[in-house]
């Protein structure tokens, strides 16, 4: 488990040998992996690329909208994403398929999670959670000076697009949303109010590393279905949509079509390679809240589990 990668390597069968871009069927042409706007996207992203480096490609990390990416695998000009939530962008996702562009090269292995969460000690302020139903009777402990009496809710960025005011509204709750002006502020303000002892109620998502290192609790919502989002009538409230949570879903990993033909291992290697949600998480806070670079944090991951990277290796032989 701990030895270095080069004393670990020795130990693997001669068939776990590293393809060689240089060979007759690989291109010397840098793989360009997309790297969008959160950190766990970034660990995802950067193990697969210094994984890759390990095996003799060239790798250049290409900073990528969420949504443009898609265009740009069409087009070739990146190679691969390897992150896709599936209740963001799946019509995307879905579009670069049928269009004979993309590819799927599978699940990338992490369970998503989006919803309110809240620190444990609240409970004691608020008994009543982490059923939603609660979030009304407390509305005054989770409210602040511009929101009183109604409570506070600090939601995604702006530019994320969130739905909070339906579901706000849907669900009957005295809450008024604040919008941060980035990923990063959230999670600074919610550590702040941990390290403060004071009341947070907050729109966010798993994987992240801040579960790893203060370990919120989500608020208990109506089971999200598909029909919550479109038919009144399902849910709580028969006279509204999004009165439900959140669906939970897969991620994707997306390649340039031509990718197969361009580099065929690395395509094995990329459709191989997965991720767990603790990995992920472990990884990440390293980066966010211990300040060590993403690419340093990766290969140390890389050093310590070799087996990892012998498993990918097989793959691509």
């Amino acid at each position: 488990m701990t030895l270095p990668w080069k004393s670990a390597v020795l130990l693997l069968p001669l068939a776990l040998a590293a393809p060689t871009p240089a060979s007759a069927v690989e291109s010397a042409d840098p793989i360009k992996l997309a790297v969008n706007e959160w950190t766990g996207q970034h660990v995802t992203t950067y193990l697969a690329g210094e994984a890759l480096k390990r095996l003799g490609y060239k790798v250049e990390y290409v900073t990528a909208g969420y949504l443009p990416q898609i265009q740009g695998v069409m087009d070739g000009d990146i190679t691969a994403t390897l992150e896709i939530w599936e209740h963001t962008i799946q019509d995307n996702f879905a579009k670069a398929i049928n269009s004979g562009k993309g590819e799927d090269l599978g699940d990338l292995g992490i369970k998503t999670i989006e919803g309110w969460i809240y620190p444990d000690y609240m409970e004691k302020e608020c008994p009543g959670l982490p059923d939603y139903k609660a979030l009304n009777d407390c509305a005054d402990k989770f409210a602040s000076a511009e929101t009183y009496p109604q409570g506070r809710m600090l939601d995604y960025p702006a530019d994320w697009g969130p739905d909070n005011d339906k579901r706000v509204a849907a669900l009957g709750l005295n809450y008024k949303l604040v919008s941060p002006g980035s990923d990063g502020a959230e999670v600074a303000e919610y550590k702040a109010a941990v390290a403060a002892k004071k009341p947070i109620l907050m729109m966010f998502y798993s994987p992240h590393w801040i579960f790893a290192a203060e370990h919120p609790k989500w608020v208990k919502l109506p089971e999200s279905t598909p029909e919550c989002y479109t038919d009144p009538k399902v849910g709580p409230n028969p006279e509204a949509t999004h009165d439900c949570g959140w669906p939970t879903g897969w991620v994707k990993k997306l390649g340039w079509v031509g990718m197969k033909d361009k580099w065929p291992a690395a395509y094995k290697f990329l459709k191989s390679f997965s991720i767990t949600t603790d990995a992920q998480n472990e990884i990440a806070l390293k980066v966010d809240q211990d300040q060590v670079p993403v690419e340093k944090a990766v290969n140390a991951w890389l050093d310590a589990h070799p087996q990892e990277m012998a498993s990918w290796k097989q793959a691509a032989n």
